[in-house]
């Protein structure tokens, strides 16, 4: 039996990933940051799991808890997120082959739209989205990323998904 799902969808993931980056206010990722944002993107109901919530986005500790839980079982999460890396290297790969993302920066772990505009369906598609239009989706592509990433109480360690340890 054949299943699909957009975890394991290169274009899916270039399309998620260019949806966070055109519905973000902010312009700036770390690399790892904005793999964690994918992944919260494919599994929300798994916001749930950041423990415990930071003081400054407490507001939104009721609507993470109204999410829906997914119909598949997650087991092991840090596992997924590892088993996605090579299709996220993949697709922002893809964004770059399309100068898409701003090459120097991505050198240094950080990625930024580039000058080059999309193609007019593609960003006619990412302006319609109404996942875009969603609060938990806000959260993830504003919220987040303005969150302590590294370090004991950063991001990584609250998520349990990444190694914290050895962040300087």
């Amino acid at each position: 039996m054949l299943i699909y799902h957009p975890a394991y969808d290169i274009n899916h993931s270039i399309y998620r990933i260019l949806l966070i980056l055109n519905s973000s206010v902010h312009k700036e990722f770390q690399w790892d940051l904005l793999r964690l944002m994918d992944f919260y993107l494919l599994f929300p109901h798994l916001l749930k799991q950041i423990s415990p919530l930071p003081m400054t986005v407490k507001s939104y500790k009721k609507l993470i808890n109204t999410l829906p839980d997914a119909y598949e079982s997650m087991l092991n999460t840090k596992r997924i997120l590892f088993e996605l890396e090579p299709i996220q290297n993949t697709a922002i790969q893809n964004i770059m082959a399309k100068d898409l993302i701003d090459l120097d920066k991505f050198q240094d772990g950080i990625v930024s739209r580039s000058d080059t505009a999309l193609p007019d369906e593609l960003a006619g598609r990412l302006q319609a989205d109404v996942i875009a239009g969603e609060e938990w989706f806000r959260f993830i592509t504003n919220e987040l990323p303005a969150l302590e990433f590294n370090g004991k109480s950063g991001l990584k360690q609250r998520s349990g998904l990444m190694e914290y340890k050895y962040d300087t």
